[in-house]
């Protein structure tokens, strides 16, 4: 059994041809744009608690009390509600928090108010602010995993096995903002005309929306989108977030909740590619057990053998430790996942693409 693979070589070339897959996707692919899990859930936490811990502070309070980060923001929600306020004003603290930086580096590039309208709907956009964004985002962030697969999943290539869909976890939809752009930029630059061209990707941030034939993006954690000063009605998933312990149990407890049901059917009937992710997700593993060993027993049945089917690729850096290589290369066979190793996230562009099929 093979429990690994190197993205680049040509053992994976063409990895995902003949094969319906799902790109799914955590808070990694947006690192050094938004602020990681960490660094979220310290900056909440010195909010409500009005603790001032810095970065490594906060990872030795955290390693110290041994709670997930979900149960730290959990803690914070639970503080507020204790002080009578809502879960209203929580998810205006995680807004604040989550694109803080990002707005306030775009406002040294006077594209402050703009980026906050490209994240709710970049078709809002006039053609300076749309050029402008797509400038800023190549200067300030073009090494980004996000912005790599902006170039992956725009690529024209008619060969390449593109995904038949794309899940992802983060609250943000800055992966889509960006299709939508440079999208648009390319159109530009290629023709001179200033319009927006067919778009093969769609968001979806609740399950009765559709995709409209086009590829989904399927936000199954919820949205949350910055406050804008246009006269636009904020149109995120807030409500549907899931960020604190509480949020995580309710979705696990639902047999019939959309995030579940898409995810189970996805990771049965699809190979998957996760990028940005732990693995650490109680609800991705918990909803990649089910799915592993309900295949599983079917082929046992049909087949009248014992199976152990792998069938997904965590897309992660190679340890430079071979203990560690062989602990990972171990680590999810029991959920049909194994490592799609690469030497740094700087690959994940030519990774994916030879994944894809492109020579």
């Amino acid at each position: 059994m093979n429990e690994s693979i190197d993205i680049k070589s040509k053992q994976a070339f063409n990895y995902l041809n003949n094969n319906p897959w799902s790109l799914c996707l955590g808070a990694g692919i947006c690192k050094g744009i938004l602020p990681d899990w960490l660094e979220l859930t310290k900056n909440v936490t010195n909010e409500i608690f009005g603790t001032s811990w810095n970065h490594d502070d906060f990872k030795v309070k955290s390693e110290e009390v041994g709670f997930s980060l979900d149960s730290w923001l959990q803690a914070g929600l639970n503080r507020l509600i204790q002080k009578s306020k809502t879960i209203d004003e929580f998810n205006l603290i995680l807004e604040r928090y989550l694109y803080g930086d990002l707005i306030r580096l775009a406002e040294s590039f006077g594209l402050g108010e703009a980026i906050g309208v490209m994240i709710h709907n970049p078709h809002w956009l006039n053609k300076d602010e749309l050029l402008g964004l797509a400038e800023f985002f190549e200067n300030n962030f073009s090494g980004s995993t996000v912005m790599q697969l902006k170039d992956v999943l725009l690529d024209e290539e008619e060969k390449l096995s593109k995904p038949d869909s794309i899940i992802t976890f983060n609250a943000d939809p800055i992966l889509h903002s960006l299709l939508v752009v440079f999208g648009v930029r390319r159109r530009y630059n290629h023709t001179g005309i200033y319009d927006y061209p067919t778009e093969d990707y769609v968001r979806i941030t609740r399950p009765f929306k559709t995709g409209d034939k086009k590829i989904p993006i399927l936000h199954l954690h919820g949205t949350i989108y910055p406050e804008i000063p246009r006269k636009r009605k904020k149109r995120d998933s807030r409500d549907n977030l899931i960020f604190a312990e509480s949020s995580y149990s309710k979705a696990a407890g639902i047999m019939s909740g959309w995030a579940q049901n898409v995810f189970s059917y996805k990771s049965t009937n699809n190979r998957m590619v996760f990028l940005g992710l732990s693995m650490s997700d109680p609800n991705i593993r918990r909803w990649l057990s089910w799915s592993t060993e309900n295949i599983n027993s079917q082929l046992e049945i049909f087949t009248g053998t014992s199976n152990n089917v792998i069938k997904h690729l965590w897309i992660k850096p190679k340890p430079k430790d071979t203990e560690l290589e062989n602990f990972f290369s171990s680590s999810l066979v029991h959920l049909s996942t194994k490592p799609g190793w690469m030497d740094s996230w700087r690959d994940v562009k030519p990774g994916m693409l030879n994944l894809m099929g492109k020579k």
